[in-house]
């Protein structure tokens, strides 16, 4: 690695220290702001199914179009219990009306359907699907089509629909019963792959933790980037990059609301605001250049980086499914955490749009935040030894940026196995390759749902 030069940022504590204070201030303000903000958001009822939803529908109708047994009471009371939202209960109801007990699909559409107009269309389309007597008029298209994309335009959404159309002429809906299976069956193909595929990577994460604990002190750890600035200096940074990252997606909301049809580029553009920000903080703070702040960071081989990032990816899979496992024992379910970018998928319309946020999430996203958070910020909080203090409190901070609480275990998890990377290998590719891995599959299941 690159010795840190001498013209490090050692800034006067007279005015650092306060300067520090009132950046701190307003961090907690903004903070608290926007929790509040997105606490208020979550109670909100969503327009339309989630992805948990969509998921779960999957798997309780999957197995039986293999031949399977159907969904067991318990497993309906479970999916009751998970499901919260209105939309998601709505489509419980329909599933449970085609494969479960009629009677209690309709007490749960009673009980539990959206409000507004759009909840009523709902109700006005199951009794006349599922009425005891099948007496209630049939909606019209319009308003059929408004349930079926807030229902996720999925295969519950096409059963519903496939009985209505029964209504209108006898045998009118098999066709889109066909589809309606054709669909189901492709995502419980794609899911069943992915769990598969999740599976193994638990187990060889398991693995590579063993081995990990066993090695861990021969050989010894390559040395981490050497950061010269001092402590007051390291705090300016960070909280004037958290000032830009907490400014840029309102400044950016701001300037692109007289264009809803861009509302998608809110991400993109405020996420490379403050990048751009942080970056050019840290080569200022530290006097480097890009290239060369880049040299200090991501020294090593190529193929070497990529076989130990396939490594952490499977720890980081093993270790958020436990932790995942555990945190689901003692909270309550909520409203997922990544609503919102769930929310802003399903705007996107086109490849341009789309192509844009999968580079910006997979790509710009995970290498600017692990240049912050293992390439600066795990090092200087690790200086005079402590690592095992720099490994966890860079971990928590990388759960607590991201503001969703209901996420902090998991992605804390995620921040400690990235630093564990960085320490093992000295560089700063494998944690940047497996935290894209990570974004990048999730957008695309998101995606697929959609």
């Amino acid at each position: 690695m690159d010795p840190a030069p001498s013209s490090s940022w050692q800034p006067d504590r007279r005015w650092a220290d306060p300067l520090i204070a009132l950046l701190a201030l307003i961090t907690l303000v903004a903070v608290s702001f926007t929790l509040r903000t997105r606490q208020e958001g979550s109670r909100r009822p969503s327009g339309r199914t989630s992805l948990q939803g969509q998921m779960l529908e999957v798997f309780l109708a999957g197995p039986r179009q293999l031949g399977g047994p159907p969904a067991s009471p318990r497993e309906w009371d479970r999916a009751r219990t998970q499901l919260t939202d209105p939309w998601d209960r709505a489509m419980l109801a329909v599933l449970m009306a085609e494969l479960g007990d009629r009677a209690e699909a309709r007490a749960l559409a009673g009980e539990g359907a959206p409000a507004g107009i759009a909840g009523a269309r709902f109700r006005a389309a199951f009794a006349a699907a599922y009425g005891d007597h099948g007496e209630a008029p049939v909606p019209d298209a319009s308003a059929r089509e408004d349930v079926k994309r807030r229902l996720g335009n999925g295969y519950t959404a096409a059963l519903l629909e496939a009985r209505l159309q029964d209504r209108e002429g006898a045998g009118a809906g098999e066709a889109l019963r066909a589809r309606a299976r054709t669909l189901l069956l492709t995502r419980l193909a794609a899911l069943g792959s992915l769990g598969l595929l999740v599976l193994v990577l638990a187990v060889g994460g398991l693995t590579v933790g063993i081995y990990l604990w066993i090695t861990r002190r021969q050989p010894p750890p390559p040395p981490l980037p050497v950061w010269n600035l001092s402590g007051r200096a390291a705090a300016l940074v960070f909280l004037g990059w958290f000032m830009a990252f907490f400014a840029a997606g309102n400044l950016a909301g701001l300037l692109l609301l007289p264009w809803p049809s861009l509302r998608w580029a809110i991400v993109p553009a405020g996420t490379l605001f403050h990048a751009a920000v942080g970056v050019r903080l840290l080569c200022w703070a530290e006097g480097l250049t890009l290239p060369g702040l880049w040299r200090r960071l991501a020294p090593g081989p190529a193929r070497r980086n990529l076989a130990w990032a396939a490594a952490f990816l499977a720890l980081a899979v093993f270790l958020v499914l436990a932790v995942a496992m555990v945190a689901g024992l003692v909270m309550k379910p909520d409203q997922s955490p990544q609503r919102d970018l769930q929310e802003l998928l399903r705007g996107l319309s086109g490849w341009g749009p789309a192509l844009a946020m999968f580079a910006v999430v997979a790509g710009l996203a995970p290498l600017f935040e692990e240049l912050l958070f293992r390439g600066f910020l795990f090092p200087v909080l690790a200086r005079g030894g402590r690592v095992a203090f720099g490994l966890l409190a860079s971990a928590l901070l990388f759960g607590a940026i991201h503001l969703q609480p209901a996420g902090l275990p998991v992605l804390s998890t995620l921040g400690l196995v990235l630093a564990l990377a960085v320490r093992r290998t000295g560089s700063l590719w494998p944690a940047i390759l497996v935290h894209a891995c990570w974004n990048g599959t999730l957008f695309l299941l998101m995606r697929a749902f959609a």
